[in-house]
This record gives C-alpha cells, structure tokens and sequence, in this order.
C-alpha cells in the first residue's frame, strides 16, 4: 500500500472516533501517501491531523450532485493514483466512485449492494460493540493493528489567535469557563431546555462560571431561548466558528457539557473534561471516548438505544435532574482546582 484513500463518515463525531486510524496506517506504512474522502462540513478536522496528507472533499449535496460532477470526480480519483481504498463510510456511490476511479483495492464491509464492487469483503462483526470499535475492525482485519487510540489535533496559530482574544475577558470575571452544548442531532436526544436554563444559573451563581454556548448556525434559536431563561450574562458563540475554531475554544474550557452529539466527541479527543448526557442513545455504543470523560444518564425501564423519535414522553432525558448534572459538573471542577493547587 503506497498511496491509501480512506471514505470517511458523514458525522462529526464518528469522524473523530476515526482519527486513530490515520495513525496506525502511518505506522504500518511510513513511506505512505495518505488520503481521505470526507463530506466538506468536516475538512477541518482531517485537516488538522498530522497522519494524513490530503484531504479530498466530496459534496454529494452540491457539487458532485450531478452526472457531471460525478465524472469530473472520477477524472480527480484517477488523477490520484490511489492503489488502496477503505470505505468505512459504507455509500454505494462512494464505493462506485472509487471503482471507476481507478483504485484496485477496495477494502469493506461485505454488503449485498456492494459485493461486487469490492476486492476484499469483510463480514461485519456481531455482537455489541462501540462504533469505534466497528470502524476499527475492518482495519485490524487487513493487518492493521491499532493501539493508541488517542487523537493528535494540530491546531493552527490563526484560530488560537482569534479565540485567545474572545476568552480573555470571560477568564478574567470568571473562575471557570464552561462550554455548554444544549443541541444534539434529533429531539430525543436533547435534554430540556429550560433544565439547561437552571444548570447554568446555578454554574453563574454558585461557582462564578462563565457559559459559553457551542453549536452550528441553526442551533442559534434553540440557544437563544435558553439564554432568554436566565437572567445571567453567557455568551453564544454559535455559528461564530470554523470547526477548527471550536477545537480550539472547547481546549480551553474547563468544562464542556453536552448531549450525545458531535462536540461531545471533539471536546473528549481533546482531552477536555466532558460531561455528556444520555437517554436514547446506548453510551455502549456511542459515549465518547477520552480520559476526562464522564457519563450521565438515569435507567428508567427502557430498551436502550431507543429510535422512537415520536416518544411523547421522553422520561430518559426529563428524568436526569439539574442537580444530578450539576453535582458531576462541581465534583469534577473541584478535581480540576486541586489538580491546579498541586502543580503550583
């Protein structure tokens, strides 16, 4: 393997429960050319890995969406020169794609709809298993052993330079600084806005923090709600980023809070103290994976992972009470300032 493409996911959480895999294929072939295949939302973050050398982006939505973009696609992949291909997203398209583009390898899960594209087919794994385990097996099956699971981010001085100057002041008035991600990427999975509300009154008020809100653009109505319960002074910062930027500004939280969702992911790899907050969702499955990372959720007699986006009542969440949440979150600043009092 001299020149290896990875097909990436199309989410940013699992995007990041990727990342190692860049390094072990490095390790394994060091003279390698390295590329990935990802949605253009997330160049940023195979960007700032330093195990890969390029990033191709593929943007089904708009400029790959016609016939014609499509072939002009398949002239880039030829142009390439990839002898090697994992398709860890599994897109018949994008096995297709690759395919006609030249690539002799194609290395993925066995699917009736794409057998016969693929030159190495392997069965999926049973049983449970955390999504990042399944990503990682159809490599380890190839040879490709992966030990270190950390993530290594390389975060440009710009967005360092641009963040340092909003957080400043919120550092100097406050004692903590705590992101705070109140979205997730389908309703059940958000817990309730106004117990969001009452959490972050009690992190103003009893431990002097300062609340920065974490999201893209459309989650700016959903925030701007909360904030209008509080009556405190926090920040939004939604939409104001690059996901480079948010690398960066979730790097120097003390804290980030989140549903299940993809900055819980980010916040983990970067070795941020992360609280998140399950319901539907099996942290099994799907909890972020990082040193700092702790687990809030309440068993309520559901089968969990649920997929009921019509639940009327969506116990898993409401039960989880502001004070289970904010305790964690006391508990683990505490942790941090005895930490802080012991280097000095």
């Amino acid at each position: 393997m001299k020149r290896i493409l990875v097909v990436s996911v199309n989410w940013l959480g699992d995007s990041v429960l990727c990342l190692p895999i860049f390094k072990a294929l490095k390790n394994k072939f060091p003279a390698s050319y390295i590329g990935v295949m990802a949605v253009k939302r997330l160049e940023d973050i195979f960007e700032c890995n330093p195990y890969i050398d390029e990033v191709i982006a593929f943007d089904e939505r708009e400029s790959q969406k016609s016939l014609k973009g499509k072939v002009q696609f398949i002239k880039l992949l030829r142009a390439k020169k990839f002898d090697t291909v994992f398709f860890v997203q599994r897109s018949f398209t994008r096995v297709l794609l690759c395919f006609l583009g030249g690539i002799k390898s194609r290395i993925g899960y066995r699917r009736l709809k794409n057998s016969f594209v693929l030159t190495t087919k392997i069965d999926m794994p049973k049983g449970l298993m955390h999504r990042q385990d399944y990503y990682f097996y159809l490599f380890e099956k190839t040879g490709i052993e992966i030990t270190d699971k950390t993530v290594d981010f390389s975060l440009p001085e710009d967005a360092r330079s641009k963040i340092s100057k909003f957080l400043l002041p919120i550092s100097q008035n406050h004692s903590f600084i705590i992101g705070i991600n109140p979205s997730a990427n389908w309703e059940m999975k958000r817990w309730p806005g106004n117990y969001f509300a009452e959490l972050c009154k009690r992190l103003v008020k009893e431990l002097n923090a300062g609340i920065i809100f974490v999201g893209a653009a459309k989650e700016r109505p959903l925030v701007s709600n909360i904030r209008g319960m509080l009556g405190v002074e926090t920040y939004d910062y939604c939409g104001e980023t690059t996901l480079k930027e948010l690398a960066v500004l979730l790097k120097n939280t003390d804290l980030f809070i989140s549903n299940d969702s993809g900055p819980a992911h980010l916040a983990a790899s970067l070795g941020v103290k992360t609280l998140v907050i399950f319901g539907p969702t099996s942290d099994l499955i799907t909890a972020p994976r990082g040193k700092f990372v702790k687990i809030i959720k309440k068993d309520v007699n559901c089968k969990i992972p649920c997929y009921n986006a019509k639940c009327p009542n969506n116990v898993c969440m409401k039960n989880i009470s502001v004070s289970d949440v904010f305790v964690v979150a006391k508990e683990t600043l505490d942790e941090h300032s005895e930490h802080e009092e012991k280097s000095q």
